[in-house]
């Protein structure tokens, strides 16, 4: 009787040990194997190399770049509006810089273009991190006034608006330098650049999050912003890198992005902030920060990827296709929101 008391005791303490974080995490990663069988099932195409790799990996690598620089800000208890304007603003950059060195060629051209285009979003990353971080404003004050502007220099970028072009002499020369062309193997089932890009950005942020101590000052920073204070963490630095961060990231997409269209344009990227946000708190990042990583991240993309895929595969109209996403996101944080509620009560 004694041993069996005590194996529904190990059994109670090991049920109590599972967080809501890591049952979501599996809930989120299941759902993605049901809604991939699903696919697979009803549609013939989904299990291509063409669809899974060219199509729906290629996508989430562009996407989960800044979702790797979305989800180190929401760590430290932040977010940032601004990552669509920043991208475009980015993309613009890129392809005047392209356009202004291309007659040197593209060995001159590629690297000009690359540097330019990476300091313009450290820049504007730091932007946000300095007025949220330094100042105190409000993070969504912050980054809704610098989605405007950002949005309103790229307008003046390109005269108002208008569409502008890679050099053709760049596109047909230097096609092999176009990292967001390449193809890894070549063939029919090569592996695109942009899917390697996003694996290089995945482990360096996966380092910073997990074997640095500025990782750990950043759960520590979402958890208790005013305890890590006290106890001698520079706060304010801590949360102006991680807005920095995200803005390099946001220069990287742009530079893939640019490639894969050859143009660019001040309109670009409308929403890709939700995108962003909404794959970070899907795979399990709480909006007030203090846990959370790029796994569950990874997770989160994937699974809002998959529904999207699928319903485009049936031929799903954009606006409905968006319903389904928002109510994903809503499912998701309201669930969040009742758990924790309800532990604190119980607490």
């Amino acid at each position: 009787m004694a041993d069996r008391n005590s194996s529904f005791s190990v059994q109670r303490s090991t049920w109590k040990n599972i967080s809501f974080q890591q049952i979501q995490t599996a809930s989120v990663f299941i759902l993605i194997l049901v809604f991939c069988t699903i696919s697979a099932m009803l549609t013939p195409t989904f299990l291509t190399w063409r669809n899974l790799v060219d199509n729906l990996l290629t996508n989430a690598a562009c996407l989960g770049i800044i979702a790797c620089g979305m989800t180190l800000v929401m760590i430290a208890g932040g977010f940032d509006l601004s990552v669509g304007a920043t991208t475009a603003v980015c993309s613009v950059v890129a392809v005047l810089l392209l356009n202004g060195v291309g007659e040197r060629g593209g060995w001159m051209a590629f690297p000009v273009a690359l540097g330019g285009t990476l300091l313009v979003g450290v820049l504007l990353g730091a932007v946000n991190g300095v007025l949220v971080s330094y100042l105190g404003v409000n993070p969504f004050v912050v980054t809704l006034s610098t989605l405007l502007v950002f949005r309103g220099l790229a307008l003046i970028l390109t005269y108002g608006g208008q569409s502008i072009e890679v050099p053709l002499s760049l596109r047909e020369s230097s096609r092999l330098l176009y990292w967001g062309q390449a193809n890894l193997f070549g063939g029919a089932h090569g592996v695109s650049i942009p899917i390697l890009i996003f694996v290089g950005v995945f482990i360096v942020c996966l380092y910073l999050l997990h074997l640095t101590r500025f990782g750990r000052y950043l759960y520590a920073v979402g958890g208790n912003e005013n305890a890590s204070w006290l106890a001698g963490i520079n706060t304010s630095f801590v949360k102006a890198v991680t807005y920095t961060i995200c803005g390099l990231t946001c220069a990287i997409t742009a530079l893939i992005y640019s490639a894969q269209s050859n143009t660019a344009q001040a309109a670009s990227y409308q929403g890709l902030e939700m995108k962003a946000i909404a794959s970070v708190i899907v795979g399990g990042t709480p909006l007030g920060g203090g846990s959370g990583n790029l796994f569950r991240t990874l997770n989160g993309l994937l699974l809002l990827l998959v529904i999207e895929n699928l319903l485009t595969q049936f031929g799903v109209p954009e606006e409905y296709r968006n319903i389904m996403s928002g109510v994903v996101i809503l499912v998701v944080v309201t669930t969040d929101v009742l758990v924790r509620r309800t532990g604190k009560e119980r607490a």
